[in-house]
């Protein structure tokens, strides 16, 4: 009988790589092609238009897609030569990386392949107070949610009501 002692298994590492805007579903196939193990987790948003609403799915980090690379493996130059990538994250000469648990923890919250919004997302008719900027301490009702994760408040302004487009 033969005895095969392994060597403690080598870690992956996860990198961020910046794509070309709008490229990363380019980058990734391209990334794939290759070899590689891409990430790119994303939501589902609503858009608007022509009276039409819609459900699109759009990236969590737009830009922006994970890539895994296992410490044996340590190619990551040729990533920067792949269609639709346009750099990688790194600290001077090498890539900067990622904790696992933070690519873990994206991926349980993913529902049918889409990062679920937490449960305490905001809802048209709550109140809401401003914390922050121009409006700080003022408090208004969302009547609307915004592309780009923004609200659209009516506030109380000058005895009068005023609508106003603050970030979530």
């Amino acid at each position: 009988m033969n005895c095969v002692v392994s060597a403690p298994a080598l870690q992956p590492i996860w990198i961020a790589v910046n794509t070309h805007p709008n490229r990363e579903r380019a980058a990734e196939q391209h990334l794939r092609n290759q070899g590689y193990d891409v990430y790119g987790p994303v939501i589902r948003k609503q858009t608007r238009h022509a009276r039409r609403v819609s459900d699109v799915l759009r990236p969590l980090f737009p830009g922006y897609l994970f890539v895994r690379l296992s410490e044996a493996q340590g190619r990551w130059r040729p990533i920067l030569s792949t269609i639709g990538v346009r750099s990688v994250v790194c600290t001077r000469d090498a890539p900067c990386t990622l904790p696992a648990q933070f690519i873990d923890d994206l991926k349980a919250r993913e529902k049918d392949g889409v990062i679920a919004r937490s449960a305490s997302a905001l809802q048209i008719g709550e109140t809401v107070r401003v914390g922050r900027g121009a409006f700080d301490g003022l408090a208004g009702k969302i009547i609307d949610l915004a592309e780009n994760d923004r609200l659209v408040v009516l506030m109380d302004f000058l005895n009068r009501p005023v609508r106003v487009k603050i970030s979530g």
